[in-house]
Formats: C-alpha cells, sequence, structure tokens
C-alpha cells in the first residue's frame, strides 16, 4: 500500500510541475505580446482618427509631467492609451520639453505631432514661425541668391589671388628639375 501512495504522489507531484511550466510558458508569451505591442506603438504612432479629424484645445499647466499630459489626452479623446502616451514621450527627441500654454490639438495628429507642437510652444490662436515670416517673392529670392553668389565669387577670388602670390614665391618639384 506504501508503494500505491509513493507512485499516486509521484505522478501528482509531476502533473503540478508540468501545470507549472505550463502557466510559466503562457506569462511569458503573454507578456512578449504586449511587450512586442506597446514597442511597435511607440515607433509606430498612429492618430486615433483619419482625415481632418476633431480640434480640441488642452491646456498644459506648469510643472504638469508626461503622465498628467498623457491622462488629459486620453481624457480628451487624443490619444487611445496614457501608458503609450508617457512611454512615447520618453523616447521622443521632445522628452520633458512640453511648455506650459494652451494648444489646440486634433485626433488626426499623431502623439509625436501633439509633443511637438507643445514643445514648440505654440498656443492656441497664436501664429506658427511660418506665419510669421513674411513670404518672399520670387524676383525677391533671385536677387537675395545673386548677392550670396557674388559675395562667394569674391571669396573665391581672393583665395585664388592668395594662392597664386604664394606658389609665385615657390617653385613646382617639375620646375625645378628643368632647370
Amino acid at each position: 500500500m506504501n508503494t500505491k501512495n509513493n507512485a499516486l504522489l509521484g505522478m501528482l507531484d509531476t502533473v503540478v510541475k508540468i501545470a507549472f511550466v505550463i502557466a510559466i510558458v503562457v506569462i511569458i508569451l503573454r507578456g512578449s505580446k504586449l511587450a512586442y505591442n506597446y514597442g511597435y506603438q511607440i515607433f509606430n504612432q498612429k492618430p486615433v482618427s483619419s482625415g481632418e479629424g476633431r480640434t480640441v484645445t488642452i491646456t498644459v499647466e506648469s510643472g504638469e509631467g508626461s503622465k498628467a499630459i498623457g491622462a488629459k489626452l486620453a481624457e480628451a479623446g487624443l490619444i487611445t492609451d496614457k501608458n503609450l502616451f508617457f512611454l512615447q514621450e520618453k523616447f521622443s527627441e521632445y522628452s520633458g520639453m512640453e511648455k506650459p500654454g494652451e494648444y489646440e490639438l486634433s485626433t488626426s495628429m499623431t502623439p509625436e505631432q501633439m509633443l511637438e507642437i507643445m514643445a514648440g510652444g505654440e498656443k492656441a490662436g497664436s501664429k506658427s514661425d511660418e506665419e510669421d515670416e513674411e513670404v518672399m517673392k520670387p524676383t525677391e529670392m533671385s536677387e537675395d541668391a545673386g548677392e550670396e553668389e557674388e559675395a562667394s565669387g569674391e571669396s573665391e577670388e581672393s583665395e585664388k589671388s592668395e594662392d597664386a602670390e604664394e606658389s609665385e614665391g615657390t617653385e613646382s618639384p617639375e620646375e625645378a628639375q628643368g632647370d
């Protein structure tokens, strides 16, 4: 009877070990899939909606971190996952550069585009840098380009004359052999 109990306990022990290994494998596979999906979404950002999208005004307060900003964006429907936004912000070139202010963001923007706007300080209703610059007319552009060419031509001519002066005092190896 003792051998029957030992055999039964041995089988039970084996079944428990197999179930434990299967549980570990399932946990690793699910964790790997989750990590892959997050990694993929961090670098392959997509907007919430395509087309023109819906514009939402977001206010970023001084001292707010990326988690708080992500929560506001998710609440407004501009992003789908605030935790993913936190990671995207950390891996972004704009990490920690968000400035306080009021921003008009669209559901057709990627998180990277939103971060760029918040880091650049483009506030709602203000003109962007491109709008602030005067648009140059084609004639103005050609005049400016001509001035630049004249300036670069003058510097090239002065370099050539300096090289010529230096070479007058020294003979090249070929000229020295000819004498």
